[in-house]
């Protein structure tokens, strides 16, 4: 069974990687972006938990700013305690919203 990926985007352009958008490259502009997968093991930058969040939210909501190996940040709604600054979690896409979860020691 392989590992499970996360998908992002890359302009081939300028050479920028970032979340997959619709439409062209935010840094250049560019419409050669190409999407691909990259490793979901990233590192929490900062995080947050709601205790009355925004309707149709459940409480508590946690939410961590995550940035992945390649320099991409994503915030990510966070499954589980709200993790510590320099904790590394495991990313997931989940429709539209990235889900984050403690990355266990190995």
């Amino acid at each position: 069974m392989s590992e499970p990926r996360v998908e992002l985007s890359r302009c081939e352009a300028c050479r920028a990687r970032f979340v997959p958008t619709d439409g062209p490259c935010p840094r250049c502009g560019s419409t050669d972006v190409h999407p691909y997968e990259a490793d979901p093991l990233g590192t929490v930058l900062a995080s947050t938990e709601m205790t009355n969040p925004p309707p149709g939210w459940p409480a508590p909501h946690r939410i961590a700013l995550v940035e992945l190996p390649e320099s991409v940040r994503l915030l990510a709604v966070v499954d589980g305690p709200p993790p510590a600054p320099a904790t590394v979690v495991s990313v997931r896409r989940d429709g539209a919203v990235y889900r984050a979860r403690s990355e266990p020691a190995r």
